[in-house]
């Protein structure tokens, strides 16, 4: 990156994996980098960022802007983090629409996502979801994709199930009275969590958190009569 920007960027038609790269690597790294984009793709509209669309290797120190929208593991810098990938001290500003899995700097973590900050909008606008009855997989009928609501939005990430550290949303998160699992830093988290802070407004339908939307697998204090 060497502190370059890249300015208007355009990605409209048909694909998934989208971004200014669609896949980073595990020896991938991009660092110092701004980059001003828009993304609204036709047909396939899975795992969108505005850096990268799928990555296992290292982003530090890059800011993006732009609009982004899609269905699913949308994210302001990268649609799928996937395990062993690194996102490190970054920042999104703009706005991210999506229906399932929608982050500001991440649709969906497994990797690291560390010291980021949103400021950006997250499905801030009502999104219109309807379930293909004909395309319905009725073995996953109760998977969250199939749901016909926005599901797990959150300000830095969508979903995680890996790291996330030290990262900061003030960007306003989900839409009054639409979506299930929305969370300030997380919409649905099973991974790690810490030092996080968020002071955006968080609307949504049900499972709505300052911090996180729903946090599994639940966890059940019991106490015997002595105990108490």
């Amino acid at each position: 990156g060497q502190g370059h920007a890249i300015p208007g960027i355009t990605l409209d038609g048909s694909g998934s994996n989208r971004g200014l790269f669609r896949y980073l690597q595990k020896s991938a790294v991009v660092e110092d980098l701004k980059v001003e984009i828009s993304i609204t793709p036709t047909d396939f509209q899975d795992s969108l960022g505005g850096l990268v669309g799928n990555n296992r290797g290292l982003i530090r120190n890059c800011t993006i802007t732009g609009n982004l929208k899609g269905e699913s593991s949308v994210g302001g810098i990268v649609g799928i983090n996937e395990a062993g990938g690194q996102v490190i001290n970054c920042t999104f500003s703009g706005s991210v629409t999506g229906e399932h899995y929608v982050g500001g700097i991440a649709g969906q973590n497994y990797g690291s996502i560390i010291q980021c900050e949103n400021s950006g909008s997250i499905n801030t606008t009502e999104v219109d979801t309807e379930l293909d009855l004909d395309a319905l997989n009725r073995e996953q009928l109760n998977a969250a994709e199939n749901v016909p609501v926005c599901t797990d939005i959150g300000g830095v990430a969508g979903f995680s199930s890996g790291i996330l550290q030290s990262c900061v949303n003030t960007g306003a998160v989900g839409y009054a009275h639409e979506g299930y699992n929305i969370g300030g830093i997380v919409g649905q988290q099973s991974g790690y969590l810490n030092g996080c802070t968020n002071s955006g407004m968080i609307l949504g339908r049900k499972d709505v958190g300052g911090i996180t939307g729903q946090l599994v697998p639940e966890v059940r204090l019991l106490y015997t009569e002595s105990q108490v």
